[in-house]
């Protein structure tokens, strides 16, 4: 097969301010793989437009895009994205008349929420069905793409190893003040932690977590990236933050290092969430969204994710990118965070009480 240059738009849209950015990518395809030949001739005719709504930062999305572009030349994909609760509240005003084909966030929560209420399609695909079942929703309409940890990254000029916290409540001690990164209840992460930490230690604990952040003056942001960069630059000394992003400044070569807190006797463990995908009820491409969807399960897909991104890939037998430790190595959070999902609403009223923006 000849190379071919194609086109596929990206388009940003921030339903907040409703501002749209719309953006185009030259990429070349490559001849497929050698593949049985039914195979080969189903993805030559594989083509037309997919929506995709999404909450993950493009830096951390466009490089698996990419991949999936050059598998299929002849499938455009546009791009809305927002946060998690913007797209949610979009997906249910749309229900009569479903713009999004697929759905990609990185909130758990949200996904089994939007579920429960119809939002997404049942899907029997076996990339699916090979997800942990803890990761997936029961009849397939949600899935996990991959899995990342809370941890705590610090700036390794500014804070020594002896004196770092080694819990998540450990950020209240007031000799943090001013010098703590988080993003805010904008993020899924961050809400999901909540929740997690709500189950495990109870609401009072929960709220005086928020509590003392909030007393810390922690500088809040709209999504990880800002933290790291502050943490890695020396505007700050912690951050809270998902592993990956630990890893990305390290291969920038930022002076960082990285807490798996909550490790000890008696402590609640690792939390561990989800980023996630889900084909929209009533999508108007709803085969080419499945194949979206296989693809990001698939091993090249999930290679993506964690050789570029850091991520824990959820497909088995991926392995994990160099100096990525394997979950196994930790004291996990005693939860199903997917049963969690009407805690939701409490958890987020009770951290917004107590003052997280």
């Amino acid at each position: 097969m000849n190379k071919r240059t194609f086109f596929f738009s990206v388009v940003f849209l921030l339903i907040a301010s409703v501002a749209l950015v719309g953006c185009a990518v030259v990429v070349p395809a490559t001849p497929a793989a050698p593949a049985a030949a039914t195979e080969a001739s189903q993805e030559e005719t594989m083509a037309g437009e997919l929506v995709v709504y999404t909450s993950r930062a493009e830096s951390l999305f466009k490089p698996v895009l990419e991949a999936f572009s050059l598998a299929y030349p002849d499938v455009k994909v546009t791009v809305l994205t927002g946060s998690n609760s913007e797209l949610a509240a979009k997906l249910l005003e749309e229900r009569a008349n479903p713009q999004a084909d697929v759905l990609i966030n990185s909130d758990l929560l949200t996904m089994q929420s939007l579920a429960e209420q119809g939002v997404f399609v049942p899907n029997d695909s076996p990339a699916v069905a090979t997800v942990p079942e803890a990761y997936r929703a029961d009849d397939g309409s949600w899935t996990a793409l991959t899995l990342r940890s809370r941890v705590i990254m610090y700036n390794t000029e500014l804070v020594n190893e002896d004196e770092l916290p080694t819990t998540m409540m450990g950020l209240t001690d007031p000799k943090w003040k001013g010098q703590i990164g988080s993003a805010d209840s904008r993020n899924g992460a961050m809400v999901a932690q909540l929740v997690a930490m709500r189950h495990l230690l109870g609401e009072e604990a929960m709220v005086a977590f928020v509590q003392g952040l909030v007393a810390n003056e922690t500088q809040w942001f709209g999504g990880h990236t800002d933290v790291r960069k502050a943490v890695g630059a020396g505007e700050l000394k912690l951050g809270l933050v998902n592993h990956y992003y630990y890893h990305l400044s390290k291969a920038e070569g930022a002076p960082v290092g990285i807490v798996y807190p909550d490790q000890g006797e008696g402590e609640m463990g690792l939390i561990v969430n989800s980023t996630n995908a889900g084909i929209v009820a009533g999508a108007r491409h709803p085969e080419l969204a499945k194949i979206f969807v296989d693809f990001m399960l698939s091993p090249e897909g999930q290679k993506v994710y964690a050789e570029q991104n850091f991520e824990y890939p959820i497909t088995p037998g991926v392995e994990l990118a160099e100096g990525v430790p394997p979950l196994s190595e930790f004291k996990l959070a005693d939860i199903t965070l997917k049963t969690l999902w009407d805690e939701l609403q409490p958890t987020q009223q009770a951290a917004q009480a107590a003052g997280l923006p």
